[in-house]
């Protein structure tokens, strides 16, 4: 018995393989007139409304320790009580203050000025309460 190195061939006995259909590509969809991509406003429209300050509020804070997981959870908690929009920045970056590893990886230390930004119904209670933990 001689080994084929067809790969094509059948072995011996073996039902002939069925060819599987090519694939079928899907019909192109016409756009209608004046549609845009997924999320843009129509042609033609006004610019969406830019949120209002209305609420928004800021501090800057210098650290009087590093900004490691104990005072990073107690941000986090704090954070949770209150519904406005919380972040702190530190250098070029800003992160939510609710995420305690967000705050961590910002590597912020002691001694340190970090930028507190709340924009809401309760953001002048929030800063209070958010700058207390902070020590400030």
């Amino acid at each position: 018995m001689s080994v084929s190195s067809d790969p094509t061939a059948n072995p011996a006995g073996a039902a002939p393989a069925e060819a599987s259909p090519p694939l079928a590509t899907p019909p192109a969809v016409a756009k209608p007139a004046g549609a845009t991509a997924v999320g843009a406003p129509p042609a033609g429209a006004a610019p969406a409304a830019v949120p209002s300050e209305v609420g928004a509020d800021e501090r800057t804070i210098v650290l009087s320790e590093d900004l490691h997981a104990r005072p990073a959870s107690a941000l986090a908690q704090t954070a949770a009580a209150f519904t406005s929009a919380l972040t702190l920045s530190y250098g070029s970056r800003t992160v939510d203050v609710r995420s305690v590893l967000s705050l961590m990886g910002l590597g912020a230390t002691s001694g340190q000025s970090v930028t507190l930004r709340a924009t809401g119904d309760d953001a002048a209670e929030a800063l209070t309460a958010l700058a207390s933990v902070l020590g400030a």
